[in-house]
């Protein structure tokens, strides 16, 4: 008995390739949609630990802020702590990580307004009032829009500030400095308040790097 062999008619064969096509598309789309995913998860995870790196940097200078002179004024008295609206300076040991030691410790917003961080440079004391930079400033927050710290502490008669945009009394330290920061990303910035821990009276009682 002969038994005829049927092969496949053109409009089978269009509909398989169709078929294969439309899977190979599908296919290709998951593998592309998986890897933006993994791509977000990964710029996700390192914005976070930028942000969690800077604010535990912020915490743990501020909290051990001495109070020593950075310079003194013409009349001799001595500054322990500048506070401007996007800039403040003040000593502080740093990490061993970055050194170790006491040095002057100046946080501010660097670069331009397409282009803006949060960075701190270094500076030791070398005396005659001078100081010379020490080391290299580092980033620590990138693409920051906006960023403005606020004190408060003490006034000169001893009565509790309300939240300053700058420290009028450097020859002592404020009690709390409040970072607000606004930054690109898929984070928003956490508020950070940190307690200054001494707040030991002025700068000439406790002396100086000079």
């Amino acid at each position: 008995m002969k038994v005829s062999m049927r092969g496949f008619t053109l409009l089978e064969v269009l509909l398989a390739i169709s078929l294969l096509g439309i899977l190979l598309v599908l296919i290709g789309s998951a593998l592309i949609s998986a890897n933006r995913t993994l791509a977000r998860s990964e710029q996700y995870s390192a914005r976070l630990d930028e942000l969690r790196s800077t604010q535990n940097f912020l915490r743990r200078e501020l909290q051990q802020a001495l109070p020593l002179s950075i310079q003194r004024t013409p009349t001799g008295q001595g500054m322990v702590f500048i506070g401007e609206p996007q800039e403040m300076r003040f000593i502080a040991t740093l990490p061993s990580h970055l050194g170790g030691g006491i040095h002057i410790q100046t946080l501010r917003l660097a670069g331009d307004s397409r282009d803006q961080w949060l960075q701190v440079d270094f500076a030791k004391i070398v005396g005659n009032n001078r100081t010379e930079s020490w080391g290299d400033p580092q980033r620590l927050l990138r693409r920051v829009r906006n960023l403005r710290f606020s004190y408060s502490g003490l006034d000169q008669n001893g009565r509790p500030t309300d939240w300053l945009p700058r420290w009028p009394w450097p020859q002592h330290l404020p009690q709390r400095v409040r970072v607000d920061l606004t930054a690109d990303g898929p984070i928003a910035w956490p508020p950070l308040q940190v307690a200054v821990r001494l707040d030991l009276g002025n700068s000439n009682s406790m002396g100086s790097l000079q």
